[in-house]
Parts: structure tokens; sequence; C-alpha cells
């Protein structure tokens, strides 16, 4: 049993996380939830909501559900009516939060008793759900067991935190074990599968010798939380001068002289903390205080350190696409391990490479502004891109310039950044429960307001039912779906982010569970698509009237698996050979399950690429 002990500071909450995730992959949890009771309600009910969001998120991997038990502390400080009116209240909010763990118990406990009948309690209840948990975790092989035995007990310095693969090797080969054999091939699997479980960190890198095994990740993650994200309060905080997150790789060997600087460097990017920089890529405002821009050498760039506020020059353009993400509960919002998370991927996907010729913008030279709780680039076509969260508004917002609205580059570009969001989201805040918003443009408005926008599902909804207008049931104003066809001849792609799967003897439109979880184009989607919208896709651009003509007999054996052509022969009689009419028919039968799978883009543009 490992045991974990995380400061409640908000400052070390996306740290705790990447450590939690690290060991919930294959394994359930115990977590034991502290809550104050001296706190306001309304307090309580924001930290339990926080909490349970970011235990579902490290969790949501895992088989099993972890448990928790929800500790009321300071009991001793309260009254008996102000304590039971607390407790009454925490658990209510828990119950409500924690739906997707197993709540265990909900007590509180005064801990200024080391023995008291609650105490007592607890610790029952603790160990009982020890013994369940254990059940439950999976079992490793004797090879893992005797490698993590070796690990733990054979290695010249016990103490160590971390070694190489290439030191592995020569300890083993010193021990002349001879059950493992000191062959990285066969020594990587085993390390994988005790990383899984959590038990070791296996770091790997190109050259397998110079791969990282870490045996005490929650020792030298302690460090990390100290010396680089510690509240100035602390007497573990260690002043890096850098508001704007970049650290000089020197002061990371400086403060963590104990470890090797590409080991704590890999261990903090494989965590997601940071990652690298350029020097290249940095304005010289942004170098730490006292140090010389020529002295910087290699760079690290921390989503968590960045203090700045949004810069004025980050703006967009009025008429740019719009799309958001709008948390409906209240009391829940995004993690901090969300947010910092979305701040490392997003510049280092899509910014300009750096240019060395051109004087250096603010921030990365990537194009590319970051601050406390968003991001704004230029990406190599011209567009750029806001990302950014607002607890206020409850929003995960993006918007992109339009240089060119019919542009296929725009559409992937656009489809690529939401892509990137939705897995962020997905992988770290599974279970909030959200809607998504679109902008329309001012000109398919019945007013130009700068506010335009609406339910992803109502415009869905809209789009599939060939609705002229999209009426908004709270105000006078509607919009023109032609007019906005028009506009944005891609809107369709917009409308399937993930496009779904109607079967056409449906006739009720799809509700806004299965519009969130769309995985193929629909039918009636596509009926649109097959007549006005060109296929793109890895660079692959398909225009399906054009590609399939009158030849749809060989479109109909290649997608429907018929090779004796007698499906298609049907349909043809059926439609009195009316190529329009026979061509959806077979795109019908296929999206019905009858033909090639999976029913995806990839499958329909594959399959017109086999009649070239």
């Amino acid at each position: 049993m490992i045991i974990y002990d995380l400061a409640g500071h908000h400052q070390y909450f996306s740290s705790h996380s990447a450590c939690l995730e690290a060991i919930s992959l294959n394994n359930p949890a115990i977590f034991l939830l502290l809550q104050d009771l001296r706190h306001d309600p309304e307090a309580m009910t924001k930290e339990v909501y926080y909490w349970s969001t970011m235990i579902d998120g490290v969790c949501h991997k895992c088989p099993q559900q972890s448990s928790v038990i929800v500790v009321g502390t300071h009991a001793d400080l309260l009254t008996q009516l102000q304590l039971t009116r607390q407790l009454t209240h925490l658990r209510s909010i828990a119950e409500a939060a924690i739906s997707h763990q197993k709540l265990i118990s909900i007590l509180a406990l005064n801990v200024a008793k080391a023995y008291s009948g609650e105490m007592d309690q607890f610790m029952d209840e603790l160990c009982r759900i020890n013994k369940d948990v254990l059940s439950l975790s999976p079992p490793i092989s004797m090879m893992c067991h005797m490698m993590l035995a070796f690990l733990k007990q054979k290695i010249p310095n016990p103490d160590v935190d971390a070694i190489s693969l290439s030191d592995l090797i020569a300890y083993l080969k010193a021990n002349q074990d001879k059950l493992i054999h000191p062959e990285s091939t066969g020594i990587v699997p085993i390390l994988k599968i005790l990383s899984e479980k959590g038990l070791i960190l296996f770091i790997p890198s190109e050259n397998p010798l110079n791969s990282w095994i870490v045996l005490h990740k929650e020792s030298i993650l302690k460090k990390v939380n100290g010396a680089l994200f510690a509240d100035p309060s602390l007497k573990e905080y260690i002043h890096v001068a850098s508001n704007t997150g970049i650290v000089p790789k020197a002061v990371i060997k400086k403060i963590f002289s104990e470890y090797n600087v590409e080991m704590i460097t890999q261990f903090m990017i494989h965590f997601e903390l940071c990652h690298e920089v350029e020097l290249s890529e940095i304005d010289t405002n942004m170098a730490p205080e006292g140090s010389p821009s020529s002295d910087l050498g290699p760079l690290l760039f921390f989503p968590a350190l960045v203090s700045v506020e949004r810069p004025n020059s980050a703006t967009v353009p009025n008429n740019s696409f719009g799309w958001s993400m709008i948390v409906k509960c209240t009391n829940q919002f995004f993690t901090t391990r969300c947010l910092h998370v979305l701040l490392c991927r997003l510049p280092s996907a899509f910014a300009l490479p750096p240019i060395q010729a051109t004087p250096l913008h603010t921030y990365l030279n990537r194009k590319c502004d970051i601050w406390s709780r968003g991001v704004m680039w230029l990406s190599e076509i011209g567009v750029a891109t806001i990302v950014e969260m607002s607890e206020t508004f409850q929003s995960l917002s993006l918007a992109m310039s339009y240089p060119d609205r019919r542009s296929h580059k725009y559409v992937k570009l656009a489809h690529a950044v939401l892509a990137v969001i939705k897995t962020v989201c997905q992988e770290f805040c599974p279970h909030l429960e959200v809607v998504e918003l679109i902008s329309c443009p001012p000109e398919a408005s019945s007013d130009h307001s700068d506010d335009r926008k609406v339910l992803l599902s109502s415009l869905t909804k809209a789009f599939l039912e060939g609705d002229k207008h999209l009426a908004d049931v709270d105000s006078e104003k509607y919009v023109v779906m032609e007019e906005w066809m028009k506009i944005e001849p891609h809107l369709s792609y917009f409308v399937g982010v993930n496009p779904l799967v109607v079967p056409c003897s449906s006739s009720s439109p799809p509700s806004e569970q299965e519009v969130s979880h769309l995985k193929v184009p629909s039918f009636q989607l596509l009926s649109k698509l097959i007549t006005q919208v060109v296929v793109e896709l890895e660079d692959r651009r398909v225009n399906i009237a054009e590609q399939i003509g009158v030849n749809y007999l060989k479109f109909g054996i290649i997608l429907l698996k018929d090779s004796s052509g007698a499906i298609v022969t049907a349909l043809e009689n059926e439609h009195q050979k009316n190529a329009e009419r026979i061509n959806l028919a077979i795109l019908q039968k296929w999206l019905e399950g009858k033909g090639v799978k999976p029913l995806t883009w990839s499958t329909l543009v594959t399959a017109l690429h086999k009649m070239e």
C-alpha cells in the first residue's frame, strides 16, 4: 500500500493530480477528503465539488470504482448546534457531488483526541475498505514481483529515487541474477507493467538505455511541489523569479542538485507539468530576474507558474468562428490540471514554429501569448486562435479568425484544435455536465449583436431536419440556415465535429446526449454533403458526387461488399436507374451497418479512392 498525504493549497492542485493519475490507472484507491467544518456552506460546497471532479479525473481509467471517505475536521471547535448544521450540509453536498466513485461514509472527527469513538469508527471503516480494495487490485506476474524486489532490495543504494535503464542492466550483470536477463528488450516490458500498476514510474526514451526508472515518484514529486509550486508563505518555497512560467534548466539543476538534471526534467515533462522551450522561441523580457538572455541556456515552460493577466493584444475579429463549452452545474468547473495541460499542448501543437529572422514576439516566438487562464497563437495559415477558461462565465471558449471561410485548411485546423480541447477535457474532467455553443455569423442572424451563440445540439437538429430557420425560444432572435450555409459552406463539419449515425428508420431527431457522442455522419447529413461538399481527409480531397457519378455499381460493390452486385441491381430497379437516388440508397444501407466497417469518414473516402 502506498500512502499519499496531499496538501490542499491551490498551488498544488495540478501536480497532485499528476501524481494520482499515475497510481490510479489499474488500481482503485481510497480517498480521504478532509473538509474544514469551520468554512461557510458556500465555500464547503465549492471545495467538495472541486475535489470530487479531480478524483473523477484521476480515476476515470480505472476499471473499478475508488472509495471516498469524507471527513469533517475541526469538529472540536464548533458547538453541537453548529456541528450538526455543518455536518448535515456536508452530507448533502457530498452525496450529490460524489456520484461516480463509491462514497463510503461522511463523519466528523476531533483530531485533537487520538483516542475517541469517532476515531475508532474511522479506523474500522478504513481497514474494511482497504481489504476490499486490495482484493480488487489486479495481480502481477512472478517476473514483475522479482523485478520489483530487485529494485527495492538489491541495487547498491536503496535510498536512491531514480536510476537509468543502463544502470539497472549494469546492476543485474554485477549481481549475476540468473532469473532476470540483463537485456533491455526483456526488461522494458516488465518495467512498463510495473509502471502501469503505479509501483514505479518508467519514463521511456528514444534510446532505451537512456530511459529512467523512478522508484519513489512520491518523494520526487514532493520536492518538485515544495520547490516550484509551494505558497510563498511555506518554508519549502523557493523563489524562481518567473511570473511568465519560463525557468532555465540551469535553475532546475541547481534546485534539484541531488538528481540528474535530465531525469528530473523528463520526470516533469512526463507529468505534463512543463515542456521544453528553445531560447530562440522566447522574448528576452521573459528572462528571470537578473539573468542575461545570453546566459539562459535550455529552458522549461511551466503553465502553473504563469501569473500574468491577458494582454490587450489578445483579440480576434468580431466575425471570428466561436465555440464554447459551458459547465451546467454552478458548483462545478474544469480542474486546474485540465487548464495547465491545455496550456502545454495547444501552443506546441499549433503555433507557428520559431522564426529566427523576425523580431521576437511577446512570450513565445511561436507567435503565442500565454496568460494565467488562456492562450493565443497564430497558425501557419494565418489563423489567430484564442482558447480561454472563465470561471465567472463557467466556460471554456475558442475563438478563431476567418482569413478564408471556404478554406479546407481552416476547417481542418478548427477540427484539430477542438479535438485537442475535447480530448483534454474528457481526460481530466470526464464527468462534467456541459453544453456546447457555436457562434452564428452576423450575416445569418436576425440581429447583429455580439451574442449570437446557439446550442450545437439545436443546430444539429435544425441541420438534420432541413429547417430554414433556427429560432431562439427565449427571445425573438433567429438564424437563417440558408444564409449560414452560404457563408459557412463547411457548416456540416462543425455540426458534426464527431458526426452521428442516425438510422434512416429513426423519425425522431438525436437527443442532446446522443449528439455529444457523435461518431459517424448521419444519412440526412450525408445526403446533403453528397451534392454540395468536398470531403477532405488527411490531405485527400474527394468530391462525393463527382467521384461516384453514374458509376454506382462499382461504388455499391466496394462499400456494401456486394461482390455479385445483386444489392445494387435491386436498388437500380427500385429507383428506376436514377443515379442520385441509387447512390443515396447505397449510403443508407452502409449506415445501417450492411457493408464495410467502421462507419467513418475514413472508410467512405477509402472506398471512393478505390474507384479511381
